[in-house]
């Protein structure tokens, strides 16, 4: 069985995926798997994903009718076969030199010492979003199940390793009627069940790359329909902590954030006046500007061996002196 799980969901992606698809076949560590979700694509996507599946027997493919990528993940996880379950967009790549074998036994010391979900507090990319905010993110800290971290710790943009164990014994799902946006949710969920939580940022995973495509989608989502998105989510996962008996900071801050989004569609269902599209302009100007000029190389990411054990050796180092 293999030990980790990466899954690709993918819908008209043939420019990314065999890339993606690659950088976790290239990993120093050869336990893992590779599973492709293929959501319908009208493109070589099937055909890409198909090709690696007949030539290492380490790549699945499943394939259905368009579904939407909450569906996809969530018909895909239960058939991983992974202690650990990585999920890795079409249009990402996962670092050189990642897994390795001592990070395989990292991930077998998590195990043993009942953490199950393990965030990297970086954002990491060809270009690095300097705009989330990364500073006020705890480095290297452990928390315990039901802990308000999982509000309290700007995480939005990270890549989680999860335990597999722990996703299905909560039945952990994404959204199905809610775009990939809301993973936010799925997130919280997870680092909010998990019996105990790492946050580093001595370790990243994946790299996010520009995609042009999303680029074009994200400037034509209407601010509006995500407010909605948001609000509904919000107003679920309010409904999902109270079945828990969920108490204090956690659920208020799931109300703080589902009254923002109301404002904010009640803002924009009003008219909006010149100036206010000035504005958005000019806020989203300086947006690109700052990816601009926060662009990383992606050989700076990257540890080699003695500096990936000195990580985590002092990660370890950290869970143990939180038990």
């Amino acid at each position: 069985m293999p030990f980790l799980s990466v899954l690709i969901p993918v819908y008209n992606g043939e420019d990314y995926l065999a890339d993606a698809i690659e950088s976790a076949l290239n990993q120093p560590c050869d336990d893992l798997e590779v599973v492709v979700a293929n959501d319908g694509s009208t493109d070589r996507s099937l055909e890409i994903a198909r090709g690696y599946e007949e030539r290492d027997g380490r790549v699945r493919v499943i394939s259905h009718e368009n579904m939407g990528p909450g569906a996809t993940r969530n018909k895909a996880i239960p058939q991983l076969k992974g202690s650990w379950i990585l999920f890795l967009d079409c249009d990402d790549i996962i670092l050189p030199n990642f897994y390795t074998e001592q990070v395989r036994a990292f991930l077998q010391f998590c195990r043993a010492h009942e953490v199950e979900t393990i965030v990297p507090c970086r954002l990491y990319g060809d270009v690095k979003l300097s705009w989330a905010n990364m500073e006020y993110v705890p480095f290297d800290e452990v928390f315990g199940q039901g802990s308000d971290a999982s509000w309290r710790v700007d995480y939005e943009f990270a890549t989680l390793l999860y335990s597999a164990e722990l996703l299905r014994r909560e039945r952990i799902e994404f959204g199905i009627t809610r775009p990939a946006e809301m993973e936010s949710i799925f997130r919280h969920k997870a680092v909010f069940c998990s019996k105990r939580t790492v946050f580093t940022n001595r370790l990243w995973f994946a790299v996010r790359r520009e995609n042009p495509h999303q680029a074009t989608r994200d400037r034509n989502w209407n601010s509006v329909h995500v407010d909605r998105i948001r609000y509904e989510g919000f107003s679920d996962l309010i409904e999902w902590h109270r079945q828990r008996g969920t108490t204090g900071f956690v659920i208020e801050e799931a109300a703080r954030r589902r009254d923002a989004a109301k404002a904010s569609i009640d803002r924009g269902e009003q008219p909006r006046t010149l100036r206010r599209r000035i504005e958005e302009h000019r806020a989203y100007r300086r947006w690109k500007q700052d990816r601009r000029r926060a662009s990383k190389p992606l050989g700076e990411w990257m540890l080699d061996e003695d500096r990936q054990r000195e990580a985590i050796k002092a990660i370890e180092h950290q869970i143990e002196q939180s038990s």
